[in-house]
């Protein structure tokens, strides 16, 4: 392989040997030297309807012939505006702002934030409230929303914007305590980001639905923006359309990524409802959103988005994650602190580094692909995963743990 490449999340000097991929299929991945791996994690939680998903590649190759990419302002091209369309329906949002990754849909939340109490002339709203163990991206804007006591992003705590990073609510108290925060800052906050229901990189941590609704509802009540970071748990992953749902709530703003083009290529959302859209018309540009990411609404992404979508609107997603939700539930129970939602399992582990180098290594010589971390191992498979195949995953953690 390359000694050129500068990998993720990994300590170049001593690593393991990456694994040559020549395809992929539905839940498995195909490697050079004949090995097949089940991948229990669909690429980062990306590929909702597995690799290589036919109507996928299909709309991806038209597309291709037609027009791979031109940029937005000025042009307009028929899978970005039908995909806009389609998203705000999907999602119950009203406009749409597109770009090129999860993180970066998040730095558009937060200058949209910024600039919608500018619009409405609240200058001192310029703070966020985010959660501890909480991870919406690695870029600048979207690192200063982490928890910067612990983890990867500390080292740069003061370097990054200083915004408040609090405990999320457990119980009533909690919740009183909270409330009485927000209460204090009002002046200077515009917004609270949150990753509803699990906080999936900081632990895979859960939450119940009532508590959201109840953040949910101090933010409205104090007038606070309430920006939803669903670029993990979107698109039927918790077991609905969005985690939002059950909490039975519609954000300010929502950001996507991930699952949007069924994992196939690169693309992220940032969705306002009408009245944060509103403050941003008028005579002067100063009022408008000036940002342009150079491939946002990239035609090919759309075009996979489109594809996506009708899988989601076409296929009984509900269902088919109340299946693996509750295969799940059976295979983990006797593990330590199991927690399951929808596609989403987890149990705790020895969060020793070189142990899980060794966990890893065990999981590939068993035919599967997971990558736990910290102290946490854990599944989110593509939603098509067949029992047989998820059945091969827990079976190999039973055998290995």
């Amino acid at each position: 392989m390359s000694k050129h490449i500068w990998l993720p999340y990994t300590q170049m000097q001593n690593h393991l040997p990456q694994l040559e991929v020549v395809g992929a299929k539905g839940s498995k991945i195909f490697l050079k030297d004949g090995r097949v791996l089940i991948d229990g994690i669909s690429s980062w939680w990306s590929m909702a309807h597995g690799y290589n998903h036919p109507h996928i590649t299909s709309a991806l190759a038209k597309q291709a012939k037609i027009l791979p990419h031109i940029m937005m302002a000025g042009f307009a091209t028929e899978p970005t505006y039908t995909l806009a369309e389609r998203l705000c329906k999907f999602t119950k949002m009203d406009r749409v702002f597109f770009s090129d990754s999860g993180s970066v849909a998040i730095e558009v939340a937060m200058k949209i934030s910024w600039q919608f109490h500018l619009n409405c002339g609240a200058k001192e709203k310029t703070k966020f409230i985010s959660f501890k163990n909480s991870y919406h991206g690695d870029t600048t804007g979207a690192m200063s929303l982490a928890d910067l006591s612990y983890g990867m992003h500390k080292k740069f705590q003061k370097i990054l914007l200083n915004n408040f990073c609090l405990d999320l609510p457990k119980n009533k108290n909690d919740l009183d305590s909270f409330e009485d925060f927000v209460k204090k800052n009002k002046k200077i906050l515009a917004g609270i980001f949150i990753e509803p229901l699990v906080q999936c990189a900081g632990g895979m941590l859960f939450h119940d639905a009532k508590i959201l609704r109840e953040i949910f509802l101090i933010a409205k009540k104090h007038e606070i923006l309430f920006i939803a970071d669903e670029c993990a748990v979107g698109f039927y992953r918790t077991g609905k359309k969005f985690a939002c749902d059950h909490a039975k709530i519609t954000p300010d703003i929502l950001t996507l990524s991930k699952a949007l083009t069924g994992g196939a290529v690169g693309l992220g959302a940032t969705l306002v409802s009408k009245k944060i859209f509103e403050k941003f018309l008028g005579d002067s540009l100063d009022l408008a959103l000036m940002h342009g990411p150079t491939f946002m609404g990239n035609p090919l992404a759309c075009a996979a988005a489109n594809a996506s979508l009708d899988l989601f609107e076409q296929k009984n997603y509900e269902e088919k994650v109340v299946e693996i939700e509750r295969f799940l539930r059976s295979e983990l129970r006797n593990f330590k602190n199991p927690r399951v939602l929808g596609a989403i399992g987890a149990i705790d582990i020895d969060g020793d580094f070189k142990k899980i180098l060794e966990l890893r290594k065990k999981f590939i010589a068993s035919g599967i692909f997971l990558r736990p971390f910290g102290g946490c191992l854990y599944l989110m498979p593509a939603l098509t995963i067949t029992k047989s195949d998820l059945k091969k995953i827990t079976n190999s953690i039973t055998e290995i743990l």
